[in-house]
């Protein structure tokens, strides 16, 4: 009688460490299934030297991107001061719709004012307020003029990129952060999709009040993604680390995946092929871009650096 209970009393544990080792195995996949999957792609400058390729290089080039384990181009601009790129009917809308063709999505960029960097930097409140409601109305009629086009391929669209770079160096002061985030909060309700904006690190403000600016955009609904500054190097790698580290998992960051040689004009060269590889490499644990399409090794030849 005791040998049979032992052995009843074996059987049980046994079950019960099978249904232990079930409910866990079934805990961990479902927290591995429900984790959000980081958007990872490429930004894409348009510019005019771009027009004269064919849409057979072009989309040899979308089939390179995907090979790269990338679904996501951040288009960076749909018209640039008062280039449109031949509109909704143009080669840029082209080359769009054969990368939704290929399953891709997009975030859409609108309207880029040329003289937006010195327009920008003032320490006059009212100034800054003035110019970015002006901005703000050209790039909502870029957006109304893409309207139909935005709509009929919405499912391939994840939201829109407002090309703005933002930068403590043009913010420094708290009451011009909060200024502008009550702006682009008004800007959320104009649109039907996710708003992103890009933030570059001049180090003017700590890391503390960085984090803070990123934390009260992305509370007013704004997508922020935050330039790593490997490329241009205006700081060093101590002080873009300590900025790093600390910031929100909700931002984005942008790699840089090019080495500056100018900064007026810009100029860069391609990172040597190892170094791309170390770049597109790294652990990601957020949504990730990569700056840009121009500057990856497989685009050489058909993206061109200088006209």
């Amino acid at each position: 009688m005791a040998v049979c209970r032992a052995k009843q009393y074996r059987k049980r544990g046994r079950q019960c460490l099978f249904i232990t080792l079930c409910i866990v195995l079934l805990i961990i996949t479902g927290c591995y299934l429900t984790k959000p999957k980081a958007d990872i792609g490429f930004l894409y400058q348009p510019l005019n030297r771009d027009k004269p390729i064919t849409m057979q290089e072009w989309k040899t080039l979308l089939v390179d991107i995907q090979q790269q384990r990338m679904n996501s181009l951040l288009i960076q601009w749909s018209q640039y001061g008062t280039e449109k790129f031949d509109g909704t009917n143009g080669w840029l809308a082209k080359r769009i719709e054969a990368w939704f063709a290929q399953g891709g999505t997009v975030w859409f960029g609108l309207y880029s004012d040329p003289a937006y960097f010195k327009r920008i930097h003032t320490q006059s409140l009212s100034q800054q307020a003035d110019y970015l409601n002006h901005y703000f109305v050209e790039i909502e009629k870029t957006y109304q003029r893409w309207k139909p086009w935005l709509t009929q391929h919405s499912a391939s669209i994840k939201g829109f990129y407002l090309p703005l770079e933002l930068s403590d160096y043009d913010f420094p002061t708290l009451q011009q952060r909060q200024q502008l985030t009550a702006l682009l909060a008004t800007q959320a309700h104009n649109y039907n999709k996710p708003l992103m904006v890009s933030l570059y690190l001049s180090a003017t403000i700590d890391a503390p009040a960085i984090v803070q600016w990123v934390e009260q955009l992305t509370e007013a609904g704004i997508k922020v993604i935050v330039q790593d500054g490997s490329g241009t190097q205006a700081l060093t790698e101590k002080v873009r680390q300590q900025y790093l580290s600390l910031l929100p998992s909700k931002s984005g960051i942008i790699r840089e995946i090019f080495k500056q040689s100018s900064a007026t004009p810009f100029v860069a060269q391609r990172l040597p092929y190892s170094y791309y590889q170390q770049a597109t490499q790294q652990e990601i644990n957020r949504d990730t871009y990569y700056f840009s399409l121009r500057y990856a090794p497989f685009s050489q030849g058909v993206l061109k650096l200088a006209d």
